[in-house]
């Protein structure tokens, strides 16, 4: 276990290296200082603080008002008192506004560490009350996210515990678990969430596009620039900017990026002028980052930047306890959308949606929930209404051969990729047009092999994605279809 971190707050610098001298001897605790009183709250929103231990004699505030200042933002977070003088008056008011314990100076090592050990034991203690009280009393949700498995409780508990500071945040989830569901619940319980959120999909941008959108540019800083804008970096000033793919990102534009991380500014493209930014980074990837550092595509120095607090969402094969509940949330939440009357799935219906695989995780489950509404002709869901389900295995099939091929360096199978329906296809015409039609259904194809997910389908089909987005506008194919 980590060392607990202590801030100790006085205004005289000699019983700060005094006080600090006294617990170190104790070797257990990690201690951090602070002489000034305005400074507290804003180092408890951005570094992890286990307690505070405040001299109640300050001048510059209320000792008390300071307890109480503290306990209201973090009403879980210890504050242990102390004072040289006989301020009966003073000590009890600070008691009165949430003090945890009262101390007299000189600081006695053995009392010091028994009253910092029982406030850290209790604040243990009660967290863990706490989580196992809203796991029994059905408390299985948190923002968008749904699940009463212990793995998404763990995921709760992690959110919970880094909302409310400012520690970058790295989510290493499969596509369609709920990467931003995550990002949005870190912003919107925490003490940003009356600014604003901005996501950026690092995918879904050509470099030299990503590089503007992040960090904005100049007036005719590059030909197309005809007016200057400012980028998502600043757009979230004060908020929150979620980076999505933040595996796909090139060198250069991790280069950028650690800048910003490392000086809180941000530099236009084709300006000199740095901007100072006060933004929490939040950021989510499906890729192995490890294995890209060792492989020399990703940046050691940006990956220990990222990886501050790591989060990992399961895959919905791994939590399958969760499905029949988030049936409900999204029968309610689509019925809803749709005008549709109360919906209920049959034992066998439900049977056929636990032993289903899942490649496309919860944004699958959603999509089928969805097809199946719009399916059934009365308002229950059962295994007939499900039988298109039943294709998954197939699809199943093909996502895992197409993913291997794709891990081993082979290549898609065209039998694989061609629909059922070839008569049409081979019939004699135009060969012109029978090779767009090819490309298209081949292209199809693999989208849905890889889930929906561009990047994942640019490297089954051996092109990278800017040629994949053009091929797909020049053939009609919807790339933004969660359904593909």
């Amino acid at each position: 276990m980590a060392e607990p971190t202590l801030l100790i707050v006085d205004e005289e610098y000699s019983a700060l290296e005094t006080v600090t001298r006294t617990i170190e001897a104790e070797g257990k605790y990690r201690v951090l200082t602070e002489s000034d009183p305005a400074k507290v709250i804003s180092r408890l929103e951005t570094e992890a603080i286990d307690l505070v231990l405040c001299d109640v004699n300050l001048t510059k505030v209320s000792g008390a008002q300071l307890v109480e200042s503290i306990r209201n933002r973090h009403y879980r977070l210890p504050v242990v008192i102390y004072s040289d003088r006989e301020n009966s008056a003073q000590i009890i008011d600070a008691m009165e506004r949430g003090a945890t314990n009262y101390l007299k100076q000189p600081l006695e090592p053995r009392q010091l560490a028994k009253t910092m050990e029982a406030a850290l034991s209790n604040i243990r203690l009660a967290g863990e009350v706490e989580k196992l009280k809203r796991r029994l009393g059905g408390d299985h949700k948190l923002g968008g996210l749904v699940g009463r498995s212990a793995a998404m409780h763990r995921v709760f508990d992690a959110i919970r515990e880094v909302c409310t500071v400012d520690s970058t945040v790295l989510i290493r989830a499969e596509t369609g678990t709920g990467k931003e569901l995550v990002a949005r619940a870190l912003h919107f319980e925490g003490p940003r969430s009356d600014q604003p959120f901005v996501k950026v999909n690092c995918a879904a941008l050509p470099e030299t596009l990503l590089e503007s959108e992040l960090f904005g540019h100049e007036k005719g800083s590059f030909t197309d620039a005809k007016q200057t804008r400012i980028g998502k970096f600043e757009q979230a000033n004060g908020g929150t900017i979620f980076l999505d793919e933040i595996g796909e990102l090139s060198m250069s534009i991790q280069v950028k990026l650690l800048n910003v991380l490392q000086d809180r500014e941000v530099e236009k493209i084709g300006s000199n002028r740095r901007i100072p930014i006060d933004v929490r980074v939040i950021t989510a990837t499906n890729r192995d980052l490890e294995r890209m550092v060792q492989e020399g595509r990703f940046r050691l120095d940006l990956y220990y930047r990222l990886n501050v607090v790591p989060i990992t969402v399961p895959p919905l094969r791994e939590r399958r306890e969760d499905i029949p509940l988030l049936c409900s949330h999204f029968l309610e939440k689509i019925g809803g959308r749709l005008h549709k009357e109360k919906y209920t799935i049959t034992d066998e219906a439900m049977a056929m949606l636990l032993g289903h695989h899942w490649p496309g995780n919860v944004r699958e489950l959603e999509n089928v929930i969805e097809r199946a509404i719009l399916a059934a002709p009365t308002t229950t869901i059962n295994e007939e209404v499900m039988s298109f389900l039943t294709r998954g295995a197939q699809i199943q099939t093909e996502f895992q051969m197409n993913s291997q091929a794709m891990n081993t360096g082979g290549m898609l199978s065209p039998m694989n990729m061609v629909d059922n329906d070839t008569a049409t296809l081979m019939s004699p015409g135009p060969l012109k047009a029978a090779v767009k039609e090819f490309e298209r259904r081949f292209i199809e194809s693999a989208l849905r092999a890889s889930g929906g997910h561009v990047i994942r389908a640019s490297r089954l089909l051996k092109i990278d994605r800017t040629t994949l987005w053009k091929k797909a506008r020049d053939l009609g194919i919807n790339m933004h279809n969660d359904g593909m």
